[in-house]
C-alpha cells in the first residue's frame, strides 16, 4: 500500500499545468511517498510500515532520500546513499514467505526522476485526473488543485481531460488499458530522450508512433523476438520482460522483485486476442485499395470526392470509395439540453467541440467527453445548451 503527499513550503510558488506534456514544478516542492506492506498477502487490514521516500525539487533538478522504519513502526532512520536490501517476513496462502525489499540508492532515484520524465513522476494530468478527498475537500483532484490556487495557469475542466485506465475497466478496449499500463510503468524511461530509447510508451502517441508493434528489441535473444509480436506472446519481448520468462530478466529493473499477474494477463490478452485484428492506416489502406502506394489511397486524398479525406474515413470506419457512406453525428434537443450521438470504431478517441459563433471552438464540458479510447459503437453525450445558437463538431483521433 502506498500513500502520497506533496507540499510547496513557501506557500506562494505555483505549478504549471499541461494537458499532455510535463508539468513544471517550483523549486522547493516536496513529495512524500509512504510504503506499507501486508504481512498476510491479500489482507490490507494487517500491514507493516516499511519505508518513506522524500523527493525534493531543487534549482538543478531533483534529489531523493529514503527512511526505513523499525520493526515496531515507531521510528524511521535515514538510509545511506547506496540504498538498502532486506527481506520482510510475510504469509502467502497460509505459508511463510520472505518478501525481498529494495530501497533505492539516491543515484537510482535521480535516474528515474529525470527531467525528460517530468521529475515528479506521478504528477501529470492522466495520473491525477480522478476523484479523491484531499484535506477534507472532495472532488476531481485537478479541479481541486486549480480552485485551490496551486497552478500558475488555468487547467481545462476535468470532464474533457484524459486519464489512465485500470486493468479491470473492461468497458474500455483492451488496447487502451494496455497502453495505460505502459504509460504508467514504462514510459518514464521508454520515451524519446529517455534511458530506454528503443520504444516510446507515452500515452498521447498513436500505437504506430510508439514503435512497439514488431519493433526491434535492444537485446533480442532470437531473430523472431520483437518488442510486441501480434498473436505471438512467446516472442513478444516486452511481455517476457514483464513476466521474467523466455530467458529475459525482469523489467522494470529497479526496486521490483515480484511479478504482476493482473497486468501480465492484461498484456497477454491484448497481444493474443486483440492485436492480431488491429488495423493501422497502412493495413487498412492495402485492404481497402489493394495498394500501399497509389495516389488514390494516400491519406490526404479523397477517393470518393465526398469532402472527407481517406484518413478521415479510416478514423470514422466508413467506406472511402462510396460517397454516400460517411459519419454524420445526430443532434436531439429536449428543453435546455442537447444530446449528440455518433458511432465510431474501437480504439478511437472521440471528442465533441462546441461553438456559439462558428469561430471560437472549445471542448464541450460534459461528462464522457474526455477522449478516452472508445470500445466501438454508439456514443451519446448530453449537456445543457449554451444559448439560442450552438454548433458542434466531432474530432476523431487514432490511438
Amino acid at each position: 500500500m502506498k500513500r502520497r503527499w506533496f507540499t510547496i513550503p513557501d506557500g506562494t510558488s505555483r505549478m504549471t499545468w499541461s494537458r499532455d506534456g510535463l508539468w513544471d514544478f517550483p523549486v522547493g516542492q516536496i513529495w512524500v511517498k509512504h510504503f506499507d506492506l501486508e504481512t498476510t498477502r491479500g489482507n490490507p487490514a494487517v500491514k507493516k510500515r516499511i519505508e518513506t521516500r522524500i523527493l525534493v525539487r531543487n534549482a538543478t533538478g531533483i534529489y531523493g532520500v529514503s527512511y526505513r522504519w523499525n520493526d515496531a513502526g515507531t521510528e524511521a532512520t535515514l538510509v545511506a546513499d547506496g540504498g538498502d536490501d532486506f527481506g520482510v517476513p510475510i504469509t502467502v496462502a497460509g505459508s511463510p514467505y520472505t518478501q525481498a525489499w529494495r530501497i533505492p540508492s539516491r543515484s537510482q532515484c535521480a535516474g528515474c526522476h529525470s527531467a525528460q520524465a517530468g521529475l515528479g513522476l506521478s504528477f501529470n494530468t492522466r495520473q491525477l485526473n480522478l476523484s479523491n478527498t484531499i484535506n477534507g475537500f472532495t472532488g476531481n483532484q485537478i479541479d481541486l488543485l486549480r480552485t485551490g490556487g496551486y497552478f500558475s495557469n488555468t487547467s481545462e475542466p476535468s470532464n474533457v481531460l484524459p486519464r489512465h485506465l485500470r486493468p479491470d475497466e473492461t468497458t474500455f478496449p483492451l488496447e487502451a488499458r494496455a497502453r495505460s499500463y505502459f504509460a504508467v510503468n514504462c514510459s518514464y524511461c521508454h520515451q524519446s530522450g529517455g534511458s530506454g530509447p528503443s520504444w516510446d510508451g507515452r500515452p498521447e502517441l498513436t500505437l504506430t508512433q510508439t514503435g512497439l508493434v514488431n519493433g526491434a528489441a535492444a537485446t533480442a535473444l532470437s531473430a523472431s523476438d520483437k518488442l510486441i509480436v501480434p498473436g505471438d506472446t512467446a516472442h513478444s519481448v516486452v511481455l517476457s520482460r514483464m513476466a521474467a520468462t523466455n530467458g529475459y530478466t525482469r523489467m522494470p529493473p529497479l526496486a521490483t522483485s515480484e511479478t504482476d499477474p493482473t497486468d501480465i494477463a492484461l498484456i497477454t490478452n491484448w497481444i493474443a486476442n486483440s492485436l492480431p485484428s488491429r488495423q493501422s492506416y497502412a493495413d487498412w489502406r492495402l485492404a481497402t485499395f489493394g495498394s500501399s502506394s497509389s495516389p488514390t489511397s494516400d491519406p490526404a486524398a479523397d477517393a470518393d470526392a465526398d469532402g472527407r479525406t481517406n484518413y478521415a474515413e479510416f478514423l470514422a470506419g466508413t467506406n472511402p470509395q462510396n460517397a454516400g457512406n460517411f459519419l454524420t453525428p445526430q443532434l436531439l434537443t429536449l428543453g435546455n439540453t442537447v444530446t449528440v450521438t455518433f458511432t465510431v470504431p474501437t480504439n478511437r478517441s472521440a471528442q465533441i467541440e462546441t461553438s456559439t459563433d462558428l469561430s471560437a471552438w472549445s471542448l464541450w464540458d460534459v461528462t464522457g467527453n474526455s477522449g478516452i479510447p472508445q470500445a466501438g459503437g454508439t456514443v451519446n453525450l448530453t449537456g445543457p445548451t449554451l444559448g439560442a445558437k450552438q454548433f458542434f463538431r466531432l474530432k476523431l483521433q487514432e490511438n
